[in-house]
């Protein structure tokens, strides 16, 4: 399982690569982001709300904006991996020490998701955290 303080984890993930890349979104969605595809074709998950963090910061609640990337590449045994990636300095400067641990808090849930929902659809092979 996922110890909660990484600032990545790969997923190994079997089968079809565009099956698996929804079966994320739909984890991505249920933990409350929408998921904007990049020009290279990954992804960023964002949820909240920015104007709202930088003013009030990590005291933004609900509204606090939290945003991950997640990239996609294949390795060399032709299976899709998914790479969710938090960027701390900017959740330092979104709230602070409060902020960093509403990221990190948010970030290990989702995680969790992804990882719930690619183990359920048995495609999960492999998990490395970094």
């Amino acid at each position: 399982m996922l110890s909660g303080v990484s600032s990545s984890y790969d997923c190994f993930i079997a089968g079809d690569h565009e099956a698996a890349k929804h079966l994320i979104a739909g984890a991505l969605n249920s933990q409350g982001f929408t998921v904007e595809v990049q020009p290279d074709n990954n992804w960023l998950a964002k949820r909240g709300n920015l104007t709202t963090t930088v003013f009030v910061g990590a005291l933004a609640g609900d509204d606090f904006q939290v945003t991950f990337g997640v990239q996609f590449f294949v390795d060399d045994q032709g299976q899709l991996v998914a790479r969710l990636d938090k960027n701390v300095a900017v959740g330092f400067f979104k709230g602070g020490v409060w902020g960093l641990s509403k990221i990190d808090r948010a970030f290990a849930e989702t995680a969790g998701a992804v990882y719930a929902a690619l183990t359920g659809a048995g495609v999960l092979t492999n998990t490395l955290e970094g």
